[in-house]
């Protein structure tokens, strides 16, 4: 599929009816897309990404847990895009939340070395069962992101979508992060999973953070983008890049008639965070 082979650093090209080379150096022609502040995925070309992936978008069911695996899919065209704007081409990825598997795919599918820890046994198993089955080849491994270890300064890049505090319960583990006590203990959790990162990456090198806002029990939302930029900045980051990703299906807008008894906006994006160190 071309799309997977979308680089900015990769300047594709063609040669007129004189045998002359002409290279393609628009933005289109580079990433697929345009570079500008707000993106939206292609329905279509998200639809063809889950077929390469094997993603059918059907509920899992219980974890090994007891708990109803409710965990939401990352858009595999989101995926590609990020790679193909960000990602220099052949890098070594770092992933500290690595559930879910389709960053891992996608990955590898645009020829990357993918390396993701990922907290939960039967998480880890299912995917290892998908990677057999779609013959790809990435590192995956049950470990803690707060703690696990590797050698500083060994990857081109880091792609990641954290837990957003208590909204999705993953497991009943102590070291999960859905089951911190306060938002605060979560940050900061969150925040050695981040330091992490930093240590893990080359200098100069970026790392992608896609996030949303969200309520909390009692109604009230959370800036949970603006918590992870001050986090990224204590670790060491500076903020290189924000663009918001307008991806939710056209169904989130059924939910529009709440507003008058609410006053609360029916969010549809999420802020895809680009750190440097």
């Amino acid at each position: 599929m071309e799309l997977l082979n979308k680089n900015l650093d990769n300047i594709k090209s063609d040669t007129d009816l004189f045998g002359n080379k002409i290279e393609k150096l628009s933005m289109k022609d580079r990433i697929g897309f345009l570079p500008i502040s707000i993106w939206e995925p292609d329905w279509t070309t998200t639809k063809q990404l889950k077929e390469i992936i094997g993603d059918s978008a059907e509920t899992r069911g219980e974890s090994s847990y007891g708990f109803q695996d409710t965990q939401s899919i990352f858009n595999p065209h989101l995926a590609q895009m990020i790679l193909s704007a960000y990602c220099p081409a052949n890098s070594r990825i770092y992933d500290p939340f690595a559930g879910g598997g389709t960053r891992a795919f996608i990955a590898s599918a645009m020829g990357h070395k993918y390396y993701g820890v990922e907290l939960r046994q039967d998480e880890v198993e299912r995917i290892i069962e998908k990677r057999k089955k779609l013959e790809k080849d990435f590192h995956i491994r049950v470990g803690d992101s707060r703690n696990f270890e590797f050698d500083n300064n060994s990857f081109d890049f880091s792609y990641t979508c954290p837990p957003y505090y208590n909204l999705e319960v993953y497991s009943e583990l102590a070291e999960d992060m859905s089951n911190a006590k306060t938002y605060t203990d979560f940050l900061a959790m969150l925040k050695d999973s981040m330091q992490g990162v930093y240590n893990g990456l080359k200098k100069d090198h970026l790392s992608v953070w896609v996030v949303g806002n969200f309520r909390d029990k009692k109604g009230n939302l959370v800036s949970f983008s603006s918590d992870l930029v001050k986090i990224a900045q204590e670790c060491g980051f500076a903020l290189h890049d924000e663009i918001i990703f307008w991806g939710a299906s056209k169904a989130a807008a059924q939910r529009c008639g709440h507003f008058q008894a609410n006053r609360k906006s029916v969010r549809v994006h999420e802020y895809i965070l680009i750190f440097k160190k």
